[in-house]
């Protein structure tokens, strides 16, 4: 079996790995390419870089049961993103980044998300031009720091912030209430709604299809059940993080396996 422990939610992958997991191996949770050469991420850097933006989303308001859409390409900022949005109790709602500014308008309108996180200018623009036509969206949140630069004078309703800038406003209820995010993780529950990917809208509309934590974690501790991983096994990120089967297959199963 390669199961490493039975989980029910994705913050308890969360929290395994990096209370309990972190103390028995010396490896990297993942790596990304930087100029050519691949760099590993650290247990300690990948708890502090989510617990830092989850901070950060509470104290812009993000509750549990908000939704929360991801559009970017594989980065360890979606991780981030994903692990945080999920571990406060809100919906994340993954999209491709390919899709057209009219496509992303749907589906920001059909899920009625509070906020989203961008990688680039390229998909902050998108967002800009439709952004007065989603009355639910309050925040949008960019990867790349540098794509950020005056943007904030283009809207009067809605803020701009970068990654980072997200991570430092959380900053005062980290050190006022340390546990806080630890609490959140705690009270998701396995039939609690995780994620709403939108089909790809080839019979019409894009259609989201609703997944709880039980969807998704019953698929990863079946599978490992019977598919031999170990810890000597190294995962390529290759199809979207948005897409279900790499989200299941290359990031929570790679990430439950011992």
């Amino acid at each position: 079996m390669a199961l490493l422990k039975i989980l029910h939610t994705v913050p308890e992958i969360f929290e395994f790995l990096t209370e309990e997991y972190s103390k028995t191996t010396n490896k990297f949770l993942m790596q990304r390419k930087v100029h050519g050469k691949y760099e590993g991420i650290t247990y300690q850097e990948f708890k502090k870089e989510t617990e830092d933006f989850a901070f950060g989303l509470a104290a812009l308001g993000v509750l549990g049961g908000d939704k929360i859409a991801i559009i970017s390409e594989n980065r360890p900022e979606w991780v981030y993103s994903n692990m945080a949005i999920l571990g406060l109790g809100g919906i994340d709602i993954p999209m491709f980044p390919s899709l057209t500014s009219d496509s992303i308008e749907y589906i920001l309108r059909d899920s009625e998300s509070k906020g989203v996180v961008v990688s680039n200018n390229f998909q902050l623009n998108k967002i800009l031009k439709i952004q007065k036509n989603v009355p639910s969206l309050k925040l949008i949140i960019v990867m790349n720091e540098k794509d950020v630069e005056s943007r904030n004078s283009e809207l009067k309703e809605i803020s701009i912030l970068t990654f980072k800038e997200v991570q430092q406003k959380g900053i005062p209820i980290k050190e006022t209430n340390p546990s806080f995010f630890k609490e959140k993780m705690k009270a998701v529950k396995e039939n609690d709604l995780s994620t709403i990917i939108y089909t790809s809208g080839t019979t019409g509309e894009p259609k989201g299809v609703m997944l709880t934590h039980k969807n998704i974690l019953s698929n990863v501790n079946a599978a490992l059940e019977v598919f031999p991983i170990t810890k000597e096994d190294v995962f390529l990120s290759f199809l979207p993080l948005c897409h279900s089967f790499e989200r299941i297959a290359g990031y929570y199963e790679a990430l439950s396996a011992e």
